[in-house]
């Protein structure tokens, strides 16, 4: 698991230096159908209304369900009012479920690949804390996540930064170069 998680940061760090504009957070996650609680690590790049969000999650083995997931996710910006964010997000995925030994399930096993779909609310300037729900379609389940993204080279009312304005341009105050 260590290798994968390995992996997965690398992706992301190396992706994120060919991106100019990146976040990297964090979530709790609540899986209500297996009452289990894990946590997530995530990338986000985002690109005008739409996100690559790549994602590693864990729920550890003190849960009924221990496993773990790597995926990449597609967010789509829906609605914005005030600083409030409405989105819609699709998650195809690789879980390795590493106790599936003791699921009377009949198609349960170590390797799966799956789907989920959801939504999303997010607000902030360069950190920004989000809430996701999600449904996963290959075990007809539900889960909740709740954590935070922060963008770097986000500066709340500072110069642009803009590569050939030499610092003169100004962004309106409170804005995030992420979505600007």
């Amino acid at each position: 698991m260590r290798y994968i998680f390995v992996l997965f940061i690398l992706s992301v760090l190396i992706h994120s230096s060919f991106a100019q504009k990146f976040g990297i957070g964090a979530s709790a996650m609540y899986n209500f159908q297996t009452e289990s609680f894990g946590f997530g690590i995530r990338g986000e790049i985002p690109k005008n209304r739409f996100s690559i969000v790549p994602q590693f999650s864990y729920y550890p083995a003190f849960n009924k369900i221990h496993e773990y997931y790597v995926g990449i996710g597609f967010n789509i910006n829906m609605f914005t009012f005030n600083r409030w964010t409405l989105y819609a997000t699709i998650h195809p995925g690789y879980n390795a479920w590493l106790n599936y030994e003791n699921s009377a399930m009949s198609k349960a096993k170590r390797s799966n690949f799956d789907l989920e779909g959801g939504l999303g609310i997010k607000t902030g300037l360069c950190l920004k804390p989000f809430l996701e729900y999600r449904y996963n379609i290959h075990w007809r389940e539900t889960h909740l996540q709740l954590g935070f993204v922060y963008f770097f080279g986000c500066k709340k009312g500072k110069t642009s930064g803009i590569p050939g304005t030499k610092g003169k341009v100004k962004r309106k105050k409170g804005t995030c170069s992420a979505y600007d």
